[in-house]
């Protein structure tokens, strides 16, 4: 069973027309696409659907078996990196005690900090990863997600290699160049918190990836970082609109101010 179908079988239950079941979140014409599975739902406008309906999360995925609901999860992990969602990371960490380190981990990469775990937290953690240097999305994820288990110096020599190793990465590939771009934000910010000079270089990577519209916040977020290093208050008012305009406040929360 597909999403579309189980969205189509829970809306016939409820004796609802698809323009009902969709209100407010997307529109008629795609929700009808979802359903006959020619268009993919983002996983927050499924949970919109899902919550306007009162229809429970659990009811709606139990049909499905573990391995689809293990993905389901992990892409909504990773939404929550890209959007710096640290309120839906901080619950994740609150109902699932056994996961408490890796969220810890997590939530202190886009606070650009080094987390405070246990020598054998950290191993455990790492143990679960590909190996860094063979750079695909799965690795290039994890370094962005768990970058608050490295030291400067090692975020150094992980991200001088992809620097070296750029050609081999698919970035005609959006998927990949978001994965990308996340590590290369994170990194940054890294770099800006301890006042490091390689934060240009860095920026400069970021604005020469290709303009492809899935990673246009990120080319703006090195933009304000650029604002910031020349002391630019008027570019950063500016950025700083933009981003409230598009409904990037919890961006501007974890951003530095000048």
């Amino acid at each position: 069973m597909t999403i579309g179908e189980r969205l189509r079988e829970i809306r016939d239950s409820m004796n609802l027309t698809q323009t009902e079941m969709c209100a407010g979140v997307v529109t008629e014409s795609f929700y009808s696409r979802v359903e006959n599975g020619k268009s993919e739902i983002n996983i927050d406008d499924l949970l919109a659907i899902l919550k306007n309906n009162h229809i429970s999360v659990r009811d709606f995925f139990g049909v499905f078996d573990q391995t689809m609901k293990q993905n389901i999860q992990y892409h909504r992990f990773l939404l929550a990196i890209n959007n710096h969602d640290k309120t839906w990371l901080e619950k994740e960490k609150a109902d699932n005690p056994t996961l408490k380190a890796e969220l810890t981990a997590v939530i202190a990469s886009l606070d650009n900090k080094k987390v405070n775990l246990s020598i054998e937290e950290r191993k455990k953690i790492k143990s679960n990863f590909g190996k860094l240097g063979q750079w695909n999305e799965s690795t290039l994820w994890n370094l962005a997600a768990f970058m608050s288990l490295y030291d400067t110096n090692e975020l150094s020599v992980l991200v001088t290699d992809i620097y070296e190793d750029e050609d081999a990465i698919n970035l005609n590939k959006s998927s990949m160049l978001v994965a990308l771009a996340n590590v290369m934000v994170n990194y940054l910010g890294r770099l800006y918190q301890e006042d490091i000079g390689a934060a240009f270089q860095t920026m400069q990577f970021i604005k020469k990836l290709p303009n492809n519209p899935v990673i246009m916040f990120h080319k703006l977020v090195a933009t304000y970082y650029q604002a910031l290093l020349d002391h630019d208050q008027k570019r950063l008012n500016l950025i700083t609109k933009v981003l409230q305009k598009d409904g990037y406040d919890n961006y501007l929360a974890w951003l530095p101010k000048r």
